[in-house]
C-alpha cells in the first residue's frame, strides 16, 4: 500500500514507498540550507541523494544476492524512509548462512566507500586539499556511516541478525533470538533517550520505536515457527486459547471458539449434521444381524422367522 513500482534489478522487483520520496527531498532541503554541506544548491543536493539511495539499494543486492547463492528468493526490495528492506521468500535458518547474508549488506557499503577513497589516493595522492567536503567526499562518509550504523546489534538492522547468529553457533535458535532481540531493545531505548536530549532529533526518536516494535514482532515469529513445529499443542501454550484450547495455568482465558486443525467456526453454524442412514442388515450364516451406524446390534433373528 502506498508504494509504486520502479524497475527490476537482477529480476527482483524494486517498489519505493511514499514516504522514501518525502525522505529523499527532505534530506536534500537540508543539505542545501545554509550550514549544509551543499548550501544553496539544491540541485547538486538531490543528485547526491540520488547516488546515496543507489548505494542503499546496493546494500540490500548484497543481501538479496547472497541469499540467492543458498537458495533464498527475494519477492521485493522495498525503499521506504528508513531505509530498504529486502523481503526474502523464507528466512535463513542456519546460522551461517545468516551471517553471510546478513554481512554482505554493510560489506558493500564499505567496498563502496573503499573504492571512492582509492580513487581519490589515485587522483590526487595522499591530499585531502583536492576533495575535502566535496561531492564524493560525503557520498564517502555516508557509506561509511550507513554501514557502522546497520551493524549496530538492533533489529531490523543487520548487526541484531548478525549477533543472533553467531549466538545460534552455539545455542538454540529461539534462545539466540531472545537474546539478540532484548539486546537491540536496549539500543532502541538508548536511542530514545538519546533523542530527546537537546538537539531534540523527532527521527531518531522515530528509529528507536520502529526498532522496538520490529524486535518484539521477530521474537514473536521466532516462537510461532518453533511452536509450529511441535504441533498444535505448543501453538495452544504459545498463544492461550486463541485456537481454543486453554494455556496451562490460565484455567479462566478467554476462547475464540474455534481449534487449530479444525473447520472454521461458520462450518458450525450451518446446521445439525444429518445422521447417516443405519447399515444393511448383514448375512451372518444362519441369522440376520441388524446394526446402528455406530457399531450397536439393534436386533438379531433367525433366517427363516419373520422380521415382525
Amino acid at each position: 500500500m502506498g508504494s509504486t513500482h520502479l524497475f527490476n534489478a537482477f529480476g527482483i522487483p524494486v517498489r519505493a514507498h511514499w514516504s522514501f520520496w518525502f525522505c529523499v527531498f527532505i534530506v536534500a532541503w537540508r543539505l542545501q540550507e545554509p550550514g549544509g554541506i551543499f548550501p544553496t544548491a539544491f540541485g547538486m543536493s538531490l543528485l547526491f541523494m540520488a547516488c546515496f539511495m543507489g548505494c542503499l539499494l546496493l546494500h540490500e543486492l548484497g543481501h538479496c544476492l547472497t541469499a540467492r547463492r543458498f537458495g533464498i528468493n527475494t519477492r521485493e526490495i522495498k525503499m521506504t524512509y528508513i531505509g530498504g528492506m529486502a523481503m526474502f521468500e523464507r528466512s535463513p535458518r542456519e546460522p551461517l548462512q545468516e551471517l553471510l547474508v546478513t554481512a554482505a549488506g554493510p560489506l558493500v557499503n564499505f567496498v563502496i566507500a573503499g573504492l571512492l577513497f582509492a580513487g581519490h589516493f589515485l587522483t590526487f595522492g595522499s591530499s585531502f586539499e583536492g576533495w575535502e567536503r566535496g561531492f564524493f567526499f560525503y557520498l564517502m562518509v555516508f557509506n561509511l556511516v550507513l554501514g557502522i550504523f546497520n551493524l549496530l546489534p538492533g533489529f531490523p538492522m543487520d548487526g541484531g541478525r548478525i549477533l543472533r547468529a553467531l549466538l545460534a553457533l552455539k545455542l538454540p535458535y529461539l534462545r539466540a533470538t531472545h537474546i539478540a532481540v532484548r539486546v537491540g531493545q536496549l539500543v532502541a531505548v538508548g536511542f530514545i533517550f538519546w533523542a530527546i536530549t537537546p538537539p531534540f532529533n523527532i527521527g531518531l526518536i522515530l528509529i528507536g520505536f520502529f526498532v522496538l516494535f520490529l524486535a518484539q514482532a521477530e521474537l514473536m515469529r521466532v516462537r510461532a515457527e518453533e511452536a509450529l513445529k511441535r504441533g498444535p499443542a505448543d501453538l495452544n501454550r504459545l498463544f492461550g486459547s486463541l485456537f481454543g484450547a486453554k494455556a496451562s495455568g490460565a484455567p479462566n482465558t478467554r476462547s475464540w471458539g474455534f481449534t487449530f486443525g479444525a473447520p472454521p467456526p461458520g462450518d458450525a453454524e450451518a446446521g445439525p449434521a444429518q445422521a447417516e442412514p443405519p447399515s444393511p442388515p448383514r448375512d451372518d450364516s444362519d441369522c440376520v444381524i441388524d446394526m446402528d451406524s455406530d457399531g450397536k446390534v439393534r436386533k438379531v433373528w433367525r433366517k427363516d422367522e419373520s422380521e415382525d
